[in-house]
């Protein structure tokens, strides 16, 4: 009797100890450790445009963009120059969708629409 009851306190602790176990070790997911390229291509577009791509996001993250009206904003008070690259780099974006993430994607629409 005393060994089924210590098998059983034994099996318990360790079905507990999983799930702790599983939440501190260190995950392989880019999920809130910075921007998650779909591609290659995506990813050189932000590293190549850093500078004038990164005002666009409310952090250093790039993963969210900032509202509708200061993406206006920002892409308004960009220079000419800069205005000319980060359309080009959206209408690259543009005709290769499917390489590209969806906040690229979005960021680009309203990019279009200006």
């Amino acid at each position: 009797m005393t060994m089924k009851l210590l098998a059983t306190t034994v099996l318990a602790i360790g079905l507990g100890m999983g799930g702790a176990i599983a939440q501190t070790t260190s995950a392989t997911s880019k999920t809130g450790s910075g921007p998650n390229f779909k591609s290659e291509e995506e990813q050189m577009m932000y590293q190549d445009n850093a500078e004038i791509m990164g005002p666009f996001f409310t952090d250093e993250t790039m993963t969210t963009l900032r509202p509708e009206g200061e993406v206006a904003e920002t892409f308004a008070a960009a220079g000419a120059d800069n205005q000319a690259e980060i359309r080009a780099a959206c209408d690259r974006a543009m005709s290769n969708r499917g390489s590209y993430g969806t906040v690229t994607v979005a960021l680009c629409e309203q990019i279009g629409q200006l």
